[in-house]
């Protein structure tokens, strides 16, 4: 039987990027963060290698490995039985790679979405499941995420109570509660600046406001609302333009405003966020979006860490006994 294994603790600190690259511990001023890496179960050649996921655990991340399943395909999550199956095996192999150094691994990504996959919440829901069963067969301490649902985007809906024009979140209601208390853990995406908006503390949930809604519908379902949340998307840019370049440009002080907005959630509300990563910091193939290249973001990524002391711990969890039951 795979014995639980003694990993360094999670990053109190709610602070967080998507896409590690050199020189991003930088950016944290001393403190603990978070940084989203992607690895697939069918690979390619930009996954991320153990050696990648140690250098950014020893600048003080902690780290949270996304498992897609077939770039060549679209489809990052699997669809049909014998898929699942070989998706499955494939998490498993990861997280025995990487559980050394890793206990958080996020199952899939926006494949609400048509270049998600289009896969229907009653696939995704066997997807998580097999991808869970299978991790925590060779990792039982490890926190199996259910990836985040693409906001915004009406390729797929699902039963749930919301407008027949938000069928992003009827999707959501409908994922969440097939899983209710079996899911590990929940991550979300939320994106601001639609129309060139320079603040994401006043959206709607056409904007970064999105995440309340998230959170709404995870609440609503009592075992889902025992489980940690991650937000592992976060940005300026809901309207995206061509070649990886969003519509509108960055504005000064926008990461700190959606730093403010997470920290205010969590300060008023019992289940609290335990990342906020913003998207991204030196991703190819997205090169208008990153910190590494644009010096107002990594100011007011620094200026943020600086200044504030921002904690993602997730009150519902009394103790550090409790908070394992959450795995």
């Amino acid at each position: 039987m795979p014995v639980a294994r003694a990993l360094p603790p999670d990053a109190p600190h709610i602070y967080g990027i998507h896409t590690w690259g050199a020189g991003a511990n930088g950016l944290l001023s001393g403190k603990t963060g978070w940084s989203v890496e992607l690895t697939h179960t069918v690979p390619v050649f930009f996954d991320l290698t153990h050696a990648q996921g140690q250098s950014i655990v020893n600048e003080g991340f902690t780290l949270m490995l996304r498992i897609d399943y077939d770039p060549f395909t679209g489809q990052t999550l699997p669809k049909t039985p014998a898929q699942v199956t070989s998706y499955a095996a494939g998490c498993a192999a990861i997280a025995t790679d990487f559980r050394d150094i890793c206990s958080h691994y996020i199952i899939g990504n926006e494949y609400n979405a048509s270049f998600g996959g289009t896969v229907t919440a009653a696939q995704a829901e066997a997807a998580y499941r097999a991808a869970r069963s299978a991790i925590l067969g060779v990792q039982p301490e490890a926190i199996v995420i259910v990836g985040a649902v693409a906001p915004y985007n009406a390729t797929l809906s699902g039963s749930g109570p919301y407008p027949s024009n938000r069928p992003w979140l009827n999707y959501f209601h409908e994922l969440v509660h097939r899983l209710g208390g079996d899911a590990g853990a929940f991550a979300i995406h939320a994106y601001g600046g639609r129309g060139g908006d320079t603040d994401p503390r006043d959206d709607n949930d056409m904007g970064f406001a999105v995440y309340e809604d998230w959170m709404e519908i995870i609440e609503s379902h009592p075992g889902a609302a025992a489980r940690p949340v991650y937000l592992t998307e976060m940005n300026h840019a809901v309207d995206g333009g061509p070649g990886g370049f969003p519509a509108n440009s960055y504005d000064a002080g926008f990461i700190q405003r959606c730093f403010e907005e997470i920290a205010a959630w969590n300060a008023a509300r019992p289940h609290n966020i335990r990342a906020a990563c913003w998207f991204a910091y030196a991703n190819g193939g997205f090169p208008g979006y990153n910190i590494s290249t644009n010096s107002q973001m990594a100011q007011d990524f620094r200026d943020a860490t600086q200044n504030t002391n921002y904690i993602g711990w997730d009150t519902t969890a009394v103790d550090a006994e409790a908070w394992t039951l959450y795995r």
